[in-house]
C-alpha cells in the first residue's frame, strides 16, 4: 500500500460546507527575486534572507485567521524527513513526497509561498540644483495552494506592499530588517483573503458533485487496508463510505497478501467483495489465482446489471 494518511478534496470540501476551517500545512517559501542594485537602501538584507522568514511570517498570519487551522510545521517536516520508501521491502534513497507527509498529518491543503520581487523604484528630481530621489520599495509575493492528493495547484494569488520615502544629500533612509518583515507580512495579508475565496469557491464546487456510498469487504482477510485514489481511507470491512461519483482507483492490501487494484466507474451505491491471496504461493496456487481472481461488484439495485466499468490496473510488478 502506498498512501499513509487521510486527506483530499472530499474532506476539504466537507469541511468548507460544514463551516470548519481548513487544515493547512506550510511547505516552503522560495526566492524568485533578484538582488537589488540598491542594496544599501535595505541595509544589505538580501531577498534570500527575507524569504527565510517567509514561512514564519505566513504562519503568524494564518494562525490568527479563523478560516484555517495551522498544522505544526515541525510535525510536517518531521514526517517528510522520517518517512522511508521501500522497494521489495528494501529502503530506497528516494526521498518521500511532501504529499505523503501532508496526508500523514491529515492536511486539507498545502501552501507554499514565493517572493516575486524585492527592489526599490527610483525617481530623481532636480530642484534648484539640489537632486532629490523619491524611492518606493515594493515587495510582491505569491501563494500557491496544492491539492494534497496529487500536488496540482488548485489556487494561486499574489499580494504586494510598498513603502515610499525620500533620499537626498542630507537625508538618507535605510529600511531596517524589522520594517522589511512588516512589508512582507502586509503583502501576504493581501494575498491570503483572495486565496481563501478561491479555495472555498473551488471546494464548494467540488462538494456539489453527486456522491455514492461504497462498501468493501476482503472476505477472510479482513481487516485489510483500503486506498481510494492513492489515499488511505481505512480498513475493511468498510461500510457506506461516501465518494464522488465517477472513476476511482481502489487498492486493497494486507501484509502477507498481494495488493489488488482496480479502476472502477462508480455511478450508484456499491458493495465490493475482494478476494486476497497470499504473496508466497506455489506454482499451482498461482495458476489458480490467475484463473479465478477477480473483483465481484454487487449493485444495490435489486440484482440489476451494474452500470459501471471495471478495468484491471497494471501494478507494475
Amino acid at each position: 500500500m502506498k498512501a499513509i494518511g487521510l486527506a483530499g478534496i472530499l474532506a476539504a470540501a466537507s469541511a468548507v460546507m460544514a463551516g470548519e476551517p481548513l487544515r493547512v500545512a506550510l511547505l516552503d517559501f522560495d526566492n524568485q527575486a533578484s538582488v537589488s542594485s540598491d542594496a544599501a537602501v535595505v541595509g544589505g538584507v538580501t531577498p534570500k534572507a527575507l524569504t527565510d522568514k517567509g514561512v514564519f511570517a505566513l504562519g503568524a498570519l494564518l494562525a490568527n485567521d479563523p478560516a484555517y487551522v495551522l498544522i505544526d510545521r515541525r510535525e510536517f517536516i518531521s514526517q517528510i524527513q522520517s518517512l522511508a520508501l521501500t522497494d521489495n521491502d528494501k529502503k530506497t534513497s528516494v526521498k518521500p513526497s511532501f504529499l505523503r507527509a501532508a496526508q500523514a498529518v491529515n492536511a486539507d491543503v498545502v501552501l507554499r509561498g514565493n517572493l516575486l520581487s524585492y527592489s526599490p523604484g527610483k525617481e530623481t528630481v532636480n530642484q534648484g540644483g539640489i537632486k532629490t530621489e523619491f524611492q518606493t520599495l515594493t515587495l510582491r509575493v505569491s501563494l500557491q495552494a496544492l491539492d494534497t492528493r496529487d500536488g496540482t495547484v488548485i489556487a494561486m494569488m499574489e499580494g504586494a506592499a510598498n513603502r515610499s520615502f525620500r533620499q537626498s544629500d542630507v537625508h538618507q533612509t535605510v529600511v531596517g530588517e524589522d520594517e522589511l518583515v512588516q512589508l512582507l507580512q502586509s503583502a501576504l495579508a493581501k494575498a491570503v483573503p483572495a486565496l481563501n475565496d478561491k479555495l472555498q469557491a473551488r471546494l464548494a464546487q467540488q462538494n456539489s458533485r453527486p456522491k455514492v456510498k461504497l462498501s468493501i469487504k476482503a472476505g477472510a482477510a479482513d481487516p485489510a487496508m483500503v486506498e481510494i485514489d492513492g489515499m488511505l481511507i481505512g480498513t475493511t470491512p468498510l461500510a457506506n463510505f461516501q465518494v464522488y461519483a465517477g472513476d476511482h482507483v481502489i487498492t486493497i492490501g494486507k501484509a502477507g497478501y498481494q495488493d489488488i487494484s482496480k479502476q472502477i466507474l462508480l455511478q450508484a451505491d456499491t458493495a465490493i467483495e475482494v478476494p486476497l491471496f497470499r504473496t508466497k504461493l506455489s506454482a499451482e496456487e498461482m495458476k489458480e489465482v490467475l484463473d479465478k481472481a477477480r473483483v465481484n461488484v454487487i449493485a444495490g439495485t435489486g440484482g440489476v446489471e451494474p452500470a459501471w466499468i471495471i478495468n484491471t490496473i497494471d501494478s507494475g510488478k
